[in-house]
């Protein structure tokens, strides 16, 4: 009985360890870590019109400064500062008297000079006809033609004398020469004004004049695109030239480049440019810093990322590249200009290949990841910072 209830035991005990064994065998295997979901976009060649920024600062294309030309007292001001003046508009008034005075001296000086002329040459008329009979020797001749040529030129130099007493007259009137913004005046009524004196400053607000400065680097690099430009038969005139404000926004008017120095500044190694824009409404003032667009007047093929795949350390700018088996690489990267949210590429990249844009902060050189495509927006011109 005693076997009997061992062989039994033991029977229990060899099933419960099959099952043990057979359930331990049945269980599942501890599953493999997910990879991590990254977004990625694929670098792409768009047709760009390349732009480029400069700060420049608004110049008058006229700047004039009233002065006086005589001294006098000044009456009176005729216009109103700060206003809109027209070509020929009377600004000032001197007190002419003086100069009215002058130049009746000077008419009766020349009343003088024709009545000592009349009679030389009635004189000389007479020694003409006298000399054939020989009752005036020819010294005598002489005489009379040498007085009838100095009165004539004594005419000659009294006309001059009322001429200029005249143009000194006129100076008591001074008027606007150009159509522009009359500044505040800079003498007042009853100011004794001397020649040179500066009155007032007038400038001509219709064009607008901007000058800016194109460094040695960036002038070859022009030189360069306008001779290809120059190939497809395009003028500097054809240059865009857009104009941003001090507010930000952008100017109505496109302007053009109508002059370019002759030479570099050796001091700081720039060349003067100047563009010309309308400005009918005479938002701009001179002075004012502004930026200015420059659109190329050819387009080109870029290689263009977005800017938020680009991550920049102490070896340069770098994105994270994803090879044929969604492994990532770090690949160093030479930029060139921004359009829009996009870089232009350069160099350390081709087209076609894929680059991580989103979840840059769970990834690092070498690990494999799950890329999910990113939709690409096509890159509009209007949006180039």
């Amino acid at each position: 009985m005693a076997d009997s209830t061992v062989s039994k035991f033991k029977l229990w005990v060899f099933a419960v360890s099959a099952a043990a064994v057979s359930a331990c065998g049945d269980a599942p295997a501890p599953q493999q870590a997910m990879l991590p979901s990254v977004i990625v976009n694929t670098a792409h060649t768009e047709e760009i019109t390349p732009k480029t920024e400069i700060v420049g600062r608004t110049r008058a294309s006229e700047d004039v400064v009233i002065k006086s030309q005589i001294q006098g007292q000044l009456l009176q001001r005729s216009f109103i500062e700060g206003d809109d003046v027209t070509a020929g508009d009377l600004l000032f008034e001197i007190d002419p008297a003086t100069y009215k005075a002058e130049l009746a001296q000077q008419h009766a000086v020349l009343k003088q000079a024709v009545a000592s002329r009349d009679v030389a040459v009635m004189n000389w008329e007479r020694g003409r006809r006298l000399l054939p009979d020989g009752m005036i020797s020819a010294q005598d001749m002489d005489e009379l033609t040498s007085r009838k040529l100095t009165t004539a030129a004594g005419v000659v130099q009294a006309e001059a004398a009322v001429q200029a007493a005249e143009l000194q007259l006129s100076y008591t009137k001074v008027y606007a020469p150009i159509s522009g913004r009359i500044s505040h005046s800079k003498v007042s009524t009853g100011d004794i004004i001397t020649p040179q004196s500066e009155m007032a400053n007038l400038v001509q607000l219709q064009p607008m004049w901007v000058n800016f400065q194109v460094p040695e680097k960036g002038l070859i690099t022009a030189q360069q695109n306008f001779s290809k430009a120059e190939q497809r038969e395009v003028k500097i005139t054809d240059i865009v030239m857009r104009l941003r404000l001090p507010n930000g926004t952008m100017f109505d008017e496109i302007g053009h480049i109508d002059f370019v120095g002759n030479r570099v500044d050796a001091a700081t190694g720039t060349l003067p440019v100047r563009a010309t824009f309308k400005n009918d409404d005479k938002l701009m003032l001179p002075g004012l810093f502004v930026t200015l667009v420059i659109e190329s007047p050819i387009t080109e093929s870029a290689l263009l990322i977005p800017q938020a795949a680009v991550q920049e350390d102490q070896q340069g700018r770098f994105v994270m590249v994803l090879n044929e088996q969604d492994e990532v690489q770090k690949r160093i990267v030479k930029l060139g200009d921004r359009f829009g949210v996009e870089w232009r590429v350069l160099g350390g990249l081709k087209d076609g290949e894929r680059i991580v844009v989103e979840g840059l902060q769970k990834i690092r050189p070498g690990i494999k990841v799950n890329p999910v495509e990113q939709e690409v927006v096509p890159f509009k011109e209007d949006e180039q910072s």
